[in-house]
């Protein structure tokens, strides 16, 4: 092989492992974020948690897994009360994740573990108005704004719709509003791919 060709070649496999070694690093960087956010999560004080419910959401400050990533399909969560008084009972209905093309995923392919609904809180400002959409990290729901989780179903169960009956007398928290749904990771919350239904109270 003539030396030109040598050192061309050289090169390439320089630039190709120098290409390799920074994607692997990009992505246990990316790995390490999303398990660091989510200890943080998981260890905050009633306080932290408060900050973070009122304060306006951006990608640094929710825990997400490395991209790509998704969460159950937008908009479908749903839920109907037919507990006449003030607590609630009812059908809570959740679709899977789809990828960008509106396609169902699978999810032993894609990483999602677990499918959780959570109690959701009101956001930002007073009123409902700017809690929807803007979907912070691709979501339709201004963010995870918990009080506890309600339901969780594992991927492998979910099919084409996911199903759970919430018990009639249920108590809904103080300052909940929201069904909020997202995917799991493993151990991370895919806090910003979520969607979320109001609670709407049947009460006769």
């Amino acid at each position: 092989m003539e030396p030109y060709f040598l050192v061309i070649f050289a090169t390439v496999l320089a630039f190709t492992g120098v290409s390799t070694v920074s994607a692997d690093q990009d992505e246990q960087r990316a790995k390490a974020k999303a398990k660091a956010a989510a200890e943080q999560l998981a260890t905050m004080t009633d306080e932290q948690r408060r900050l973070l419910n009122t304060t306006p959401v951006s990608a640094d400050r929710y825990p997400a897994p490395p991209a790509p990533h998704y969460g159950p399909m937008r908009g479908s969560i749903s839920f109907v009360d037919t507990d006449p008084g003030p607590t609630i009972g009812g059908t809570l209905t959740m679709k899977p994740a789809v990828d960008d093309g509106g396609k169902r995923l699978n999810e032993a392919e894609a990483g999602i573990t677990m499918y959780m609904i959570h109690w959701g809180l009101e956001v930002g400002k007073p009123g409902v108005a700017d809690d929807a959409g803007a979907g912070d990290l691709g979501g339709d729901c201004m963010g995870f704004r918990d009080t506890g989780h309600v339901v969780m179903a594992p991927a492998g169960d979910a099919g084409d719709m996911m199903s759970w009956e919430i018990p009639q007398g249920t108590k809904v928290p103080e300052d909940a509003v929201y069904f909020v749904g997202h995917t799991l990771y493993g151990k991370i919350h895919n806090l910003g791919k979520c969607t979320q239904t109001p609670i709407t109270n049947l009460v006769q």
